[in-house]
This record gives structure tokens, C-alpha cells and sequence, in this order.
């Protein structure tokens, strides 16, 4: 029996939807409490939260030109990643969408291309990387040092230290509790602090914000070449400010008056101490303002 243009299309279009169809993941693999995972994916979505048993579960998606998801190792080393076939023409799905639940204690280093990184809930050591992905981490981990391109990253909540560096991208801190470092070409950046003992934030064309305590003996570096300076500090810090700009205006609502650093010159600088004056706060912009304000 002849089959009619009807039904050929249907088995046409049956046929494409086979070939780009997404293929399910779903492992489980015995791990340790403080694991170190390894992850390398290309694009997709990656999503990672802490969980208290001593396995890790992988589920989602993986595009259809993936040869495999590559998983490796248990107890204290994980690692996953796709197995991408080295050439093949036309339009490739190497897509991965990800969940992943691992113990809390676990440790990651994570790499991607195009790929969001979303983490939650751990307390362990985080290294994520990505270069036109976003970054996001929520929990209390011991530190994070997160890497983007083009993608934003935005963490909240670490116990000790944290480490953010993008381009073009944003960056956004809160709850950061000891060490901070921060910085962005032309993206902005905001830190929202509890007390900071060292704080290394600068930017090229993007503003700066830090709000938080200083612990004793802190030091707070911010530098910027064209974005503007906000400061806001405890009405009671003690701390020695050394603020300057060279085209830019400096105001500060803890006293001290500026003044031109030259009469052939527009650079101003301000110097002036609170309190003990323990703490040292340091602030360069080229072309921005900066202000000091209380909390």
C-alpha cells in the first residue's frame, strides 16, 4: 500500500524531533561528606545544592550531539563532563541542564562556557568559572572565588572569603563576613558587608559600593578609574581615611576637609582619622567622586 504525503510528513517530522530530542540523566554516586567534584559542561544551566547524605545525584538533561555524560570517581573525587564529538557540521546540541545535589561539605570546581552556575546550601571551598555565564551562590561557604567574562556574579553569604572578578559583568556581595575581593572593567560593583578585616574592590568605568563594619586593624583598598566611590561606614568606626581623586569631587560626612593636591593641578585629597583611627581606608578614583556617608 502507497503511503500518501500525509503520513511521509508525519514520519518526516517524527524524524527531526528524534534527532534533537534531549536525553534524560539520572545517576546517583556514592561520595564523601567533604567531596571535591569536578565539572566541566559547555552551555545549559547548571544548578548545585547541598543536601545531607553522602552520595551525589545527577538529573537533567544532556543535548542530543553529546556522545555521553562522563562520570568519574566516588568517595573523595568526582568528576563530570561531556563527552563532545570533535567535529560535526551544521547545528550541534551540546546543551547540558543540569541538577545536582551533593553533600554539604562538598568542595567544587566548576568550569563552563556558556553556562549559568546557580549553587546553594554549601559550605565547602567554591571555584566557579564561566565566561559568558552568570554566577549566583547562596549559603555560608568557606570561600568562594568566582570567575565571569561577560556573565554577572552575585554571592550572598560567606563565612570567611570571597573572591569575584568580571569583565563586563556585575558584581554583588552580601553578607561577606571577613575578606573580600572584588573586581570589574565596566561592570559595577556592590558589597554589603557585616565586618570586613581586608577589602580590595576596583573597578575601570564602573561604580563602587561598599557598605559593612571594619573589624580592628582592617584595611579597605577601593580604587576606580571613571566610576564614583561610595563609602558607607558605622557612625562609630575608628579608622584613617586617605581619600583622592584627580578630577572628581570628595565628600565625606565623618569630617576632614579637601583640598588641592597641587595649584597647577585639580587633583583634591582628604585625610582625616575616627576614633582610634585602627582600621585604614584608602580610596583612589581618577575621574569619579567619592563620597563617605554613615550608616
Amino acid at each position: 500500500m502507497k503511503r500518501n504525503a500525509f503520513t511521509w510528513m508525519l514520519l518526516a517530522l517524527a524524524m527531526v524531533a528524534v534527532v534533537h530530542a534531549e536525553r534524560s540523566v539520572d545517576q546517583t554516586i556514592p561520595a564523601d561528606p567533604q567531596v571535591e567534584i569536578e565539572i566541566e559542561i559547555v552551555s545549559g544551566s547548571l544548578r548545585i545544592s547541598g543536601w545531607d547524605r553522602n552520595e551525589v545525584h545527577i538529573r537533567g538533561e544532556i543535548g542530543d550531539d553529546v556522545e555521553e555524560l562522563y562520570v568519574a570517581g566516588r568517595g573523595s573525587r568526582i568528576s563530570i563532563e561531556l563527552d563532545i564529538p570533535e567535529r560535526r557540521f551544521g547545528r550541534v546540541e551540546i546543551d547540558a541542564d543540569l541538577e545536582l545535589r551533593v553533600p554539604f561539605g562538598a568542595r567544587l570546581d566548576v568550569e563552563t562556557v556558556s553556562s549559568g552556575i546557580e549553587v546553594e546550601g554549601l559550605t565547602g571551598r567554591l571555584d566557579l568559572s564561566t565566561v559568558s555565564g552568570s554566577i549566583e551562590v547562596s549559603g555560608a561557604p568557606d570561600l568562594v572565588d568566582a570567575e565571569s567574562v561577560s556573565g554577572s556574579i552575585r554571592v550572598e553569604g560567606a563565612r570567611t572569603a570571597i573572591v569575584a572578578e568580571s569583565v563586563s559583568g556585575t558584581v554583588t556581595v552580601e553578607g561577606v563576613a571577613d575578606r573580600i575581593e572584588a573586581s570589574s572593567v565596566s561592570g559595577s560593583i556592590e558589597v554589603k558587608a557585616s565586618t570586613v578585616t581586608r577589602g580590595d574592590l576596583e573597578s575601570v568605568s564602573g561604580t563602587v559600593l561598599f557598605e559593612g563594619g571594619l573589624a580592628p586593624n582592617a584595611r579597605l583598598d577601593v580604587s576606580s578609574h571613571s566610576g564614583s566611590v561610595r563609602l558607607y561606614l558605622p557612625s562609630d568606626v575608628s579608622a584613617s581615611f586617605d581619600l583622592s581623586t584627580f578630577s572628581g569631587n570628595v565628600d565625606s560626612e565623618f569630617g576632614g576637609t579637601a583640598r588641592r593636591e597641587s595649584r597647577h593641578a585639580p587633583g583634591k585629597t582628604m585625610d582625616f582619622v575616627t576614633g582610634s583611627g585602627s582600621a585604614e581606608v584608602s580610596v583612589e578614583s581618577f575621574s569619579g567622586n567619592v563620597s563617605i556617608r554613615k550608616q
